[in-house]
């Protein structure tokens, strides 16, 4: 019993009464697959023989669309079988099936079809004669053609030819349109409604069943009694219905029974099994012209194939089309064999790069080859991983290389170039394996000239971190020797492995130490610098600059030299923004990177990189605070870490140094506790020794001698063991000698500020120098410590940091009123004054003058030589300078000779044009 088919049977059995009354009829039985259309088919059949009627029935199959007149022979072969056909019919049976080509297979087709039409002719003349055939869209042409005759022939004839139309079947076909368009009947198979799908649930199932499962039966099958029966049959095997009702199993099976109507879909029809395959291996790459030169398919033939499958595999509700054809390939792709996926992958691989694609679309079908084989498969992985990383996806470019190092025989050359391309891709990516992959590449390079190439490319911060890379870089550099002279390949690789064998052993005293000397012999042989010697200079002079055997202004004229040949924009990934500034700031040479600091700036700002702007906004920190502009840097550090917020520990190193010293610098406790708070344990020497320097410090402030002495002197061990004594960044030294002072250790306090003097004196630099003869001023009593205070004040008072001649001036006042003498309170106000100014005050404030010019900065006066300038600019006398400022006459002379020397000229009739301003009192 056909359920909610009244209509529809209603129809027919008018249709086979017409029939038997001797008007010709064509049925066409449509609706899509599963709808019912063939059941409405046999119900014709079985009404039309119950009257007597001649039934024959046939119907199309895809795999034999080809075989001419193969749906025609199966109607008419059993009539021919039969003994009681007429003789004239038998005897006049043409050939039904291909015939020659040209004016003869014209004239043997047109036979075939009068035959037809006599033999339907004479049979409906005893009875009436029904042609059932079913899947009218795979029928082959020669039997279209011959029911196409027929049918302008029934007029007249007691025959009724029915066919079904399945939809998106053979709309295209011209023939199956003729045939359709001559109907004198038409039936549309729908799918049924809640009601009739809860009755045939029902029916299956059993009564009981619950709403919710026969709601979720109509939404899986839309009604389709074929795929209801199935849906059913399938439950009641897996005891999905009852007494439980498993709906959400269910909706499993339901999705699981779509699958398999779509490759049985497949089976039947080779076009549209093509088509998806294609479609489904070349993914988002798909373009019409590329599905169809992958499946061998006509334009026509794609276009069938897309209707095919919206019509027989219908989308879900709410699907687009383009999400209907996903779902349809991914099935295609689970029911695909690896050896088959393998395949037609690389064949859409083939066929992207013959048509010109890029090599990333190129590889993308290559990383669903199941064995790599082919060089040339190899290559393209490798070509799509650099077009992957030029547009700055690295993640994407490993994957292209950990699929090509999967079938890349273990000891080959090309494993090693492999590995080698993904440690420096996995650099991109910050990952820690990228030293581990250098390492494996550079072992399996055959050639040792290769594998320095290789080695001397290694980062600077895998090759310090990782001792492995760092052990591979001294034994290459130790092969690959010295090169021979006029060898400049060798020359440029031996530097760089230099360069790196002393980034990773800037705390071994042995390198450091020969730093100086290694500098020496470079000048000597010295010619335009290659990136690898500046390189090497870079690393040379910062080593040379923490060992403080040299003097400051060799350090500083190197460390100059190095910046003058060193492009702004390697800052952003060149050691000169790491190892640099600490020289010029030891140096008290801040003033040198000034420019070359701007550019670097414009440089990271361009490329919106935050880390390097964090760097530099903690150089330009460490630069002000050379000059003693505590304010100005703290503001500095404070924008520093917050552009490296995120990043890693090591993006935020530079700016903890410098808000580490600027806590050192003052003294300041909640300062120092917030970036100790939460630290990780210091792997870089500097951070070692800024952090035990901020421990001593706060066991100071609450009073905790003995434990603040064991951190300075924990923290000295270990510089001093790395051969790092320059007085600069002796804080530790300082701080033991002032602790030995104040408990009454007089001869251990002056023990340690005559080693620091020492020091101080062989490094030479101003505010190194002055910050000793303070300290031997401070643990020495009488007139000798006084005067060690005016030379600390003498020195600073010109050059150097500012803050240092406040802390000289405010140590040198107090020891004045201690003696009771008259210059003591106004040197210590001054000092105090000065200390506050630059403390509390952001860059540029002056005593009572404007901001620093733009011509001032970029001449690089300091503050102190800009607050002379302007004064005498505007036409004061060096006396009424000196009474304004409180300061000496020598001073502002000094300072007014150096800013002479700055802005290249003369006199002070020229400073007003070169400060920007106008000559007024």
């Amino acid at each position: 019993m056909l359920l909610e088919r009244e209509q529809e049977l209603a129809v027919l059995n008018e249709a086979v009464a017409e029939a038997r009354a001797g008007t010709g009829v064509l049925v066409v039985v449509e609706g899509g697959t599963g709808a019912g259309t063939t059941a409405l088919l046999n119900r014709l059949a079985e009404r039309a023989t119950a009257t007597g009627a001649l039934v024959l029935r046939s119907g199309g199959i895809p795999a034999e669309r080809t075989v001419p007149f193969g749906v025609l022979r199966r109607l008419v072969l059993p009539l021919v079988a039969e003994r009681d056909l007429p003789a004239p019919l038998l005897t006049a049976v043409p050939p039904i099936a291909a015939g020659p080509d040209g004016e003869a297979g014209a004239v043997v087709r047109a036979d075939t079809l009068h035959w037809l039409h006599i033999l339907f002719a004479g049979l409906s003349a005893e009875r009436s004669v029904v042609l059932a055939v079913d899947d009218l869209g795979w029928v082959d042409d020669d039997s279209l053609e011959a029911l196409a005759h027929l049918a302008a022939r029934l007029d007249g004839l007691r025959m009724l030819l029915a066919v079904v139309r399945k939809d998106g079947l053979g709309t295209r076909d011209p023939l199956v349109g003729e045939i359709t368009a001559a109907a004198t009947h038409r039936v549309r198979a729908c799918g049924l409604s809640r009601r009739g799908t809860a009755a045939l649930v029902t029916r299956h199932l059993g009564d009981g069943c619950p709403e919710e499962f026969r709601r979720t039966c109509h939404d899986i099958t839309a009604g389709r009694p074929k795929d209801l029966r199935v849906l059913c049959d399938r439950a009641r095997l897996r005891r999905l219905g009852a007494p439980h009702w498993h709906t959400q199993r269910l909706r499993g099976l339901g999705e699981s029974l779509r699958r398999e109507r779509l490759l049985s879909m497949l089976r039947r029809e080779p076009v549209l099994d093509a088509f998806l395959k294609a479609t489904a291996v070349l993914a988002d790459q798909a373009t019409d012209d590329l599905v169809a030169r992958l499946a061998g398919l006509t334009g026509q033939q794609c276009a069938y194939a897309r209707e095919v499958l919206t019509h027989t595999w219908p989308p879900e509700p709410g699907q687009d089309l383009a999400a209907h054809t996903r779902a349809a390939c991914a099935v295609v792709l689970q029911a695909m064999g690896d050896e088959e996926s393998s395949r037609r992958h690389r064949q859409a691989s083939a066929v992207l790069d013959a048509c010109g694609a890029g090599p990333e679309e190129v590889a993308l079908p290559l990383l669903h080859v199941d064995r790599l084989g082919d060089p040339w498969e190899i290559h393209q992985l490798r070509a799509a991983a650099a077009a992957a990383r030029r547009r700055g996806a690295p993640e994407t470019a490993v994957r292209y290389l950990g699929r090509a190092l999967v079938d890349v025989p273990a000891g080959s050359h090309v494993r090693a170039e492999l590995l080698y391309e993904l440690g420096v891709t996995e650099l991109d990516l910050k990952s820690p394996v990228a030293g581990r992959h250098f390492v494996q590449a550079a072992r399996l390079m055959p050639r040792l000239r290769r594998r320095a190439e290789v080695v001397s490319s290694t980062p600077m911060d895998i090759v310090r971190s990782d001792p492995e890379v760092a052990a591979l870089v001294r034994e290459t550099a130790a092969g690959l020797g010295t090169p021979r002279e006029g060898d400049r390949q060798g020359s440029y690789l031996a530097m760089r492995l230099e360069a790196r064998a002393r980034y990773a052993g800037l705390e071994d005293p042995g390198l450091v130490t020969s730093a100086t000397r290694r500098l020496l012999d470079l000048d000597e042989q010295r010619h335009v610098a290659s990136a690898a010697e500046r390189e090497l200079r870079t690393v040379l002079v910062f080593s040379a600059a923490m060992g403080g055997q040299s003097d400051h202004r060799t350090v500083a004229g190197m460390a100059r030299q190095v910046l003058e040949e060193e492009p702004a924009h390697s800052a952003l990934s060149g050691l000169a923004l790491e190892l640099l500034p600490p020289v010029l700031y030891c140096t008290d040479s801040p003033q040198v990177v000034a420019s070359w600091l701007a550019a670097a700036r414009l440089h990271a700002a361009q490329e919106g990189n935050a880390t390097t702007l964090s760097r530099i906004e903690a150089v330009q920190g460490l630069a002000l605070l050379s000059r003693g502009e505590v304010g100005a840097a703290r503001e500095c550090g404070v924008r520093a870490l917050a552009l490296a917020e995120g990043g890693t520990p090591r993006d935020r190193v530079h700016a903890t140094l410098v808000q580490g010293h600027v806590a050192l610098a003052v003294s300041d406790a909640a300062l120092a506790e917030r970036l100790l708070e939460g630290a990780e344990p210091a792997a870089d020497l500097r951070m070692f020794a800024l952090f035990g320097a901020l421990k001593g410090m706060l066991a100071e402030d609450r009073g905790n001698l003995p434990v603040a002495l064991a951190h300075y002197l924990d923290c000295g061990r270990v510089l001093e063991r790395a051969g790092w004594v320059n007085p600069a960044f002796a804080h530790w030294q300082v701080r033991v000698a002032l602790i030995h002072h104040r408990a009454a250790r007089t001869a251990d306090a002056l023990a340690a500020a005559r080693t620091h003097h020492e020091r101080a004196l062989a490094w030479g630099a101003p505010t190194a120098l002055s910050r000793a003869l303070r300290l031997l001023g401070t643990v020495t009593e009488g007139t000798p410590g006084i005067e060690f205070l005016r030379q600390a004040v003498d020195i600073v008072e010109t050059e150097g940091s500012r803050l240092e001649l406040a802390h000289s001036l405010t140590e040198l006042g107090r020891r004045l009123q201690r003696e009771s003498l008259p210059e003591g309170d106004r040197l210590f106000r001054r000092g105090r004054r000065l200390a506050a100014e630059l403390v509390n005050a952001p860059v540029d404030a002056g005593t009572d003058g404007p901001a620093r010019t733009e011509q001032a900065l970029t001449a690089g006066l300091t503050p102190a030589e800009t607050r002379v300038a302007e004064r005498a600019a505007r036409g004061l006398s060096n006396r009424e300078i000196a009474e304004e400022l409180e300061t000496s006459l020598r001073a502002v002379e000094r300072h007014l000779t150096s800013s002479y020397r700055k802005f290249r000229i003369t006199g002070r009739e020229q400073l007003a044009h070169a400060m920007g301003m106008d000559a007024t009192r």
